[in-house]
């Protein structure tokens, strides 16, 4: 039983350390600044894109939250600057809550439960990382 209890909690821990997003490309110093554009032609400084980042976060969380975490990432890879790409909800996989309830009465045992399933949906948010020229170490 003790075995049994102590891989469910290092199972949960497990995922709610997961990251919720995708990097590929370069990760330099983590950068205290990152400024955060929408259209490429804004950037004024010269830059080289240093990766592509993919986030996908709960629908229901604030959208403030998802621009900080989108930044956040950024700046732990060492980004200047961002550009958001793409910004979409998506709709995949289900979510499966239940309740069950047992009681004994005088007219003997009764018993139900309550299942809910619900549609799982994210945020998702595709970003180019950027890295100004003249922060490149040669």
């Amino acid at each position: 039983m003790r075995k049994l209890l102590f891989v469910l909690t290092l199972s949960t821990l497990l995922i709610a350390c997961a990251k919720p997003y995708k990097y590929l490309g370069r990760a330099y110093v983590p950068t205290p600044v990152v400024k955060l554009y929408f259209r490429e032609a804004d950037v004024v400084e010269p830059y080289e894109v240093m990766g592509k980042l993919d986030v996908a976060l709960p629908s229901n969380m604030n959208m403030n939250k998802i621009q900080s975490k989108v930044m956040a990432i950024a700046r732990s890879k060492g980004a200047d600057a961002l550009i958001i790409d793409n910004f979409d909800q998506t709709t995949g996989g289900f979510v499966t809550t239940g309740a069950g309830a047992t009681s004994s009465g005088d007219n003997g045992n009764v018993s139900g439960s309550k299942r809910r399933t619900d549609i799982k949906k994210d945020i998702v948010v595709k970003a180019s990382l950027l890295k100004y020229k003249k922060n490149i170490q040669q």
